[in-house]
């Protein structure tokens, strides 16, 4: 017997059982538009717009005494801790500060002063590519002492695994394909090697279960500024386990990660733990622009959000495969929300057009060349409803071929 096709009726009725459905209501929204670019920046939260004029009356009244009298020294901190929970991490083991590009030159240096001995640096061929260039940047300077090792499957890293490997260098999930490794694995068969880890969570932070204590990870990194709500250019974060954070100087010193950061010693005497990586003078601004997340974050049960991310994946994919396969899509996210990170991705008919047509009917997504379309689901503001509405106007781009209208013709990513 076939299965009774998915309505409207089935969105309202999950949106109705959910019980973190009023959580949209502490975020903007933009009327009319489904914003499914969590991958790019995720929803603003209602509360950013005092925040950022406190900001401005404190750059006005208070000036230098902004560094005494409010918590901008403490934010990098108080952020960590606030995401903390939705990683997998303990309060103390992350801070917020600068891009995801650099912390992956911090980590990934970290990592090769710990395991000095060893000179090959594994990565994936499809990791990000900010992630990749870091890494290419430390062999290039290396004078040839260095090397640069690819894989492809998690199978493929596991069985890479050996003697000469200072750090395995990997993305949780493949920012195209949506397709999310078993870290515990990949770090359990690293670790059997002698080899350390540094995982890039940006694509799962805040949407799926991430849990870096639990896998053993020695570092992590990722960028705020998707499923985290930290704005536009947010900072991103780092993570290390003590062990690793104290076992050699940060490569990346500066004097906010002094252990005196006001005893403006000559010498270096790095912080202990992960506050060493804090190199340089926080940013205020971008840390005002995050701060709301204080108030949100730590009232959300992790579980409950990674639940709710899972009914609204299964539902889209179901959707989509019902509505829009006969038209030419074809889901290549993996159908295993275990194995899944934030976005789901499928293939298209003119996949580059077609975004641009959604664009004009309300759904704000992203292409991938050369054919694929990501929906970012962020479980904080998108509902089962919404889903339903995006893939009715992808059905309509598809089934009366709006995309192949001049106008669509030119791309953007």
């Amino acid at each position: 017997m076939l299965a009774k096709p998915l309505t409207a009726k089935d969105a309202q009725a999950l949106d109705a059982a959910d019980p973190l459905a009023g959580i949209a209501g502490l975020f903007e929204a933009k009327p009319g538009v489904i914003f499914m670019d969590a991958n790019s920046i995720g929803p603003m939260p209602k509360t950013v717009r005092a925040s950022a004029e406190g900001l401005l009356d404190d750059w006005v009244n208070l000036r230098r005494r902004g560094w005494s009298s409010r918590d901008w020294l403490d934010m990098p901190s108080k952020l960590g801790d606030a995401i903390a929970p939705m990683i997998g991490a303990d309060p103390g083991s992350v801070v917020v500060c600068d891009s995801t590009t650099i912390n992956q030159f911090k980590a990934v240096s970290h990592c090769l002063g710990i395991n000095a001995a060893r000179s090959v640096i594994l990565s994936q061929n499809g990791n990000f590519p900010t992630d990749v260039h870091v890494i290419q940047a430390l062999v290039e300077a290396s004078a040839g002492r260095l090397s640069l090792r690819f894989i492809d499957t998690e199978d493929e890293a596991v069985a890479a695994m050996g003697d000469t490997i200072a750090v395995a260098a990997l993305s949780h999930v493949d920012y195209r394909s949506g397709e999310r490794w078993d870290m515990k694995r990949v770090t359990g068969a690293a670790h059997a090697k002698g080899v350390l880890t540094v995982w890039d969570t940006s694509h799962s932070a805040g949407a799926v279960p991430v849990d870096l204590k639990g896998s053993g990870t020695d570092m992590a990194i990722g960028c705020g500024y998707k499923y985290l709500c930290t704005g536009p250019g947010g900072p991103a974060y780092i993570y290390a386990r003590n062990e690793i954070a104290d076992a050699v100087w940060p490569r990346l010193a500066g004097w906010m990660g002094h252990a005196d950061v006001f005893g403006f010693t000559r010498d270096y005497v790095p912080h202990p733990g992960v506050k060493r990586f804090i190199a340089g003078t926080p940013a205020v601004a971008a840390n005002e622009l995050a701060k709301p997340i204080l108030d949100i974050w730590p009232k959300i049960d992790p579980q409950k959000l990674w639940a709710r991310h899972r009914s609204l994946t299964d539902f889209l994919i179901a959707l989509l495969e019902q509505e829009c396969g006969p038209l030419g899509v074809e889901v290549t996210s993996p159908r295993d929300h275990g194995r899944r990170g934030g976005n789901v991705s499928f293939r298209s008919p003119g996949a580059g057009s077609v975004v641009e047509a959604l664009i004009d009917l309300g759904v704000v997504s992203s292409f991938r060349k050369p054919d694929a379309i990501r929906f970012g689901v962020s479980p904080l503001v998108i509902s089962h409803a919404d889903i339903h509405e995006a893939v009715m106007r992808l059905k309509r781009i598809l089934s009366e071929n709006i995309w192949l209208q001049p106008k669509y013709k030119k791309v953007s990513v």
